[in-house]
């Protein structure tokens, strides 16, 4: 089972944190033996959010647009030339927020500058008021199609040796220059964000993985339960599909809630409840640790101490 730490790239350290810190938490990650970093995407945040959040029961996102949201692909720069060895990757990363020929091109820079390490997590995106105020406004009700189309552009671009040609039906154009390819061959995985049927069929079609978030170790294995069958009927073997979350939440001390998708309590139950997230078939596991008993907000140098202790304390036992 593998392990990652998202950087905090939402601003969520607020102002005792910034841009370096975030890099400094990758470089960190690196140092202490955790195998991917991550970053998240949204562009700007509404002062008001009509639309609702699919991946809690209460339909509300907790962010707010007073908070510092870094550019993921900038961020993955920064990080890409300050590390060696850790996997740099989206979750997830909204496709059909940017030209899928810019896209293409930005993604496949950032794989050559890390040498290969990138891992693009893809969303279709779920907030109305986004799309509205990018002027596409009108993918919104179609945004899966959308996603589908510009991910095989990028895959087009990234594989094609000479020039490079698509028709579809919100993009195309003929004859254009693809370099730099990937140094990823084919090209760099695709983690398919999102969860149950819709997402599992589009891991079938274009995923090297799926990437769900917030779900219990037994919703985990319903969702997998799905999954298996569309790899099959599209002829995929599902032991080549990487399985991965964002989360779940990982308190070091706190009261644990096996209700929810959240690790806590002592260093032996917070193995056994990874190990039960391994035993239902996670792969990949991202999650920022922290201590229950953190006094004050929330700063770079706490999470700094976390990590310690799980790098210490708990990877070595589910590897």
């Amino acid at each position: 089972m593998k392990f990652g730490i998202t950087v905090g790239n939402f601003g969520q350290y607020g102002k005792h944190g910034g841009a370096l810190d975030q890099v400094r938490i990758a470089e960190s990650a690196e140092r202490l033996g955790f195998d991917s970093v991550w970053v998240h995407d949204h562009l700007f945040m509404p002062a008001t959010i009509r639309a609702r959040y699919p991946y809690n029961a209460e339909g509300r996102a907790g962010f707010a647009y007073r908070q510092d949201i870094y550019d993921p692909l900038a961020m993955m720069a920064a990080i890409a030339v300050r590390t060696k060895r850790v996997s740099i990757g989206t979750s997830v990363l909204i496709i059909p927020y940017r030209n899928p020929l810019v896209l293409a091109k930005m993604l496949a820079t950032l794989d050559q500058l890390s040498h290969g390490r990138i891992i693009l997590g893809c969303g279709v995106g779920w907030m109305t008021e986004e799309f509205e105020a990018l002027g596409i406004g009108d993918y919104y009700p179609v945004r899966g199609t959308v996603t589908d189309e510009w991910l095989r552009i990028c895959i087009a671009m990234w594989t094609g040796e000479g020039p490079v040609s698509y028709e579809g039906r919100f993009h195309s154009f003929s004859n254009v220059g693809a370099r730099p390819l990937t140094v990823q061959k084919p090209h760099i995985p695709l983690w398919i964000g999102g969860k149950r049927d819709v997402a599992v069929r589009r891991v079938a079609r274009l995923g090297s993985g799926y990437h769900t978030i917030s779900s219990t170790a037994a919703e985990l294995k319903e969702e997998l339960a799905l999954l298996r069958p569309e790899l099959e009927r599209a002829g995929r073997d599902p032991s080549e599909i990487v399985i991965s979350m964002l989360g779940p939440q990982l308190v070091i001390g706190g009261e644990p809630m096996p209700d929810r998708p959240m690790v806590a309590g002592s260093k032996q139950q917070i193995i056994d409840q990874l190990g039960a997230y391994r035993d239902a078939g996670l792969d990949h596991a991202l999650s920022t640790p922290r201590f229950a008993n953190l006094r004050g907000p929330l700063t770079p140098e706490h999470t700094l101490e976390a990590m310690q202790y799980m790098s210490e304390e708990i990877l070595p036992a589910l590897r």
